[in-house]
């Protein structure tokens, strides 16, 4: 009777491009449905414009409105971190793609913390788990990028020194800094995501930027 074999070569699955290819096609899939249904709690309700007018649609949802937009826009903006993250990527892990689907677990979360603040209407909590799924998915996207710096599947000429990985995330001290506003005044709403464009890339550069002047005297 032959022995089983412990070579981890031939009993752990290759790993290809054609692998790479799924998990991003599947990532891209579920971001689709995840940022059409934004938009469906919309739709139910702009069919009672019949009984209505559109002027008064649009008062009515104002602030509806401007929520699906802003998580339109958040989602936008975490797809387009995540394709220039895996475009980056030479090949991926196991553990990459259980931390992507972590990550997906938030982006399909947003368009519930959504509604729930839509229809709570700036409610305490509501927007607490609406800033905290942001913050939620920022900072497993860092954690996707950190699995392929350590593995060493990045494509970078020059691979980011640590310290440059720590200092993206000033975006996730951002958000956190924007969730703690929220939670004191609750009237800010989503308004407190402001803090996090406004502060977060400025943020990061500033502090490089110090940084390389500091190193260079």
């Amino acid at each position: 009777m032959s022995e089983l074999s412990t070579d981890p070569a031939k009993t752990t699955p290759p790993k290809t491009d054609r692998g790479l290819d799924r998990v991003i096609f599947f990532s891209d899939a579920v971001v689709a449905i995840a940022i059409t249904l934004i938009v469906l709690p919309l739709v139910d309700t702009a069919r009672e414009v019949e009984h209505s007018t559109t002027s008064k649609f649009f008062s009515d949802n104002a602030y509806t409105l401007i929520a699906a937009a802003v998580t339109f826009a958040v989602i936008g903006v975490f797809w387009r971190e995540h394709h220039r993250l895996f475009e980056r990527a030479t090949g991926y892990t196991h553990l990459l793609v259980r931390v992507n689907m972590f990550w997906l677990f938030g982006i399909v979360a947003l368009p519930l913390a959504t509604v729930l603040d839509e229809f709570t209407h700036r409610d305490r909590l509501a927007v607490g788990i609406y800033l905290g799924v942001i913050i939620y998915t920022m900072t497993v996207q860092r954690i996707e990028e950190l699995v392929l710096y350590q593995a060493g599947l990045l494509s970078d000429p020059q691979p980011p020194t640590p310290t440059e990985l720590v200092l993206r995330w000033s975006m996730v001290v951002a958000a956190c800094i924007a969730l703690i506003i929220a939670l004191a005044w609750p009237g800010v709403g989503l308004w407190s995501l402001l803090l996090v464009a406004v502060a977060g890339h400025p943020l990061e550069s500033f502090i490089k930027e110090r940084f390389r002047t500091n190193m260079a005297s």
